[in-house]
């Protein structure tokens, strides 16, 4: 046994280190909102989960003093640690995908009920051995249950990613940002069957140290990618998506660009103040991502600047682009009158269809902002006669 146990804790000692990494720079390097402390909190977690395992194995080994106690106590806290990480991970992928139940504590903490469930199993397995036993020469076995313990973890990975393959099929806006999330728990499933049978390697705790690696990877690109209060692609994005279209569609006329602006948004701003703007033009983001949404195509929806926004789309059809504006001016007018608010959202925009005669991206974007202040100085006038 003492064969693996050199490359057993090395292993686990690394991933340790890797983790307590990720905690810290969450902590400090990135700012600690919500989100991350979730993050943390299930990264937090897999340390227990992996110290402990660390712990029994090297007493397994009679490397440290061999006592039954201590060593049921230490395999209940690797299995009980493994679920509310499990669970946690479950959470934070919840809430990257924006459900509903992670916005309320109470929600949260009903969720839990399958660790509550496995916390109380393993109260009881201490007096019947229905998980796992050991005797006291310290002969480990496993009890007719044990499958569960690895049920709660899965159970909740598999929910939280079968959600973000939903997501991903209904939203393509953000498609690639949730398969990623979707794929979080198909690395530590593989590792999960090769424990069971060669369980002197630690595959588990190097599987979910990838997988937590890659999570955090793909939230450090989203930051640097995406404007802070919207969500949406920022403009550094917008333009490199821009660039890489028109040379993937040069000659095919498939590929659209929508510049869209707030009609009178500084009015909103200097009558209600900027807290109240702010929350004008993330009601006008959630409507650009419905009607882009219902497209099902490919779209790169970003915020250009300011109250200004842009909309890369690759359409089969002309018939397609004119449909797409028609959405989201009929939306805006169904975000009017179904909620009160104190003015009026108004949008004005432009689009342009690429062809080679553009022989940049300045000269595109400056055909679409050409048709949008066409639009914009009709409903500036239609405004006006209004009053």
């Amino acid at each position: 046994m003492t064969t693996y146990l050199g490359l057993y804790e090395l292993i686990n000692a690394f991933c340790e280190l890797v983790l307590l990494t990720l905690i810290l720079h969450s902590r400090v390097g990135m700012g600690l909102t919500a989100t991350r402390r979730r993050y943390m909190r299930a990264a937090i977690l897999l340390v227990i989960f992996y110290a402990a395992d660390s712990l029994w194995y090297a007493m397994d080994c009679g490397v440290l003093p061999q006592n039954r106690s201590v060593s049921m106590l230490l395999k209940s806290i690797y299995f009980v640690s493994s679920s509310a990480a499990g669970y946690s991970w479950f959470v934070y992928m919840e809430t990257l995908t924006g459900a509903l139940f992670t916005r309320s504590r109470k929600r949260i903490f009903f969720s839990g009920a399958l660790v509550w469930v496995h916390l109380v199993l393993t109260v009881i397995n201490w007096f019947n051995g229905i998980l796992f036993w050991e005797d006291e020469a310290l002969q480990y076995s496993r009890g007719p249950f044990f499958g569960l313990q690895y049920l709660v973890v899965y159970a909740y990975l598999a929910t939280a990613a079968f959600h973000a393959l939903y997501k991903a099929n209904h939203n393509y806006i953000d498609r690639s940002r949730y398969i990623v999330i979707a794929t979080f728990p198909i690395i530590p499933a593989i590792s999960a069957l090769l424990q069971l049978f060669y369980w002197r390697i630690p595959f588990n705790c190097m599987a979910f140290t990838l997988s937590v690696l890659i999570m955090y990877m793909n939230e450090l690109g989203d930051q640097v990618s995406r404007e802070p209060l919207t969500g949406l692609a920022n403009r550094k994005h917008f333009m490199h998506a821009l660039e890489e279209g028109m040379d993937a569609h040069e000659n095919d006329g498939q590929l659209y660009l929508f510049m869209i602006d707030m009609n009178r948004f500084k009015r909103i701003n200097d009558t209600f103040g900027h807290v109240e703007g702010d929350k004008a033009i993330l009601m006008t983001v959630e409507v650009l991502r419905e009607a882009c949404s219902e497209m099902h195509r490919k779209i790169v929806l970003s915020r250009y600047g300011g109250d200004e926004f842009a909309i890369i789309a690759e359409l089969e059809r002309e018939e397609e682009a004119k449909e797409l504006k028609e959405k989201i001016c009929s939306k805006i007018e169904d975000r009017n009158t179904g909620i009160l608010l104190s003015y009026r959202l108004s949008l004005s925009i432009g689009c342009a269809r690429y062809t080679p005669e553009y022989k940049g991206i300045r000269s595109f974007i400056a055909a679409a902002d050409k048709e949008l202040y066409i639009e914009k100085e009709k409903a500036h006038a239609a405004m006006d006669a209004q009053i």
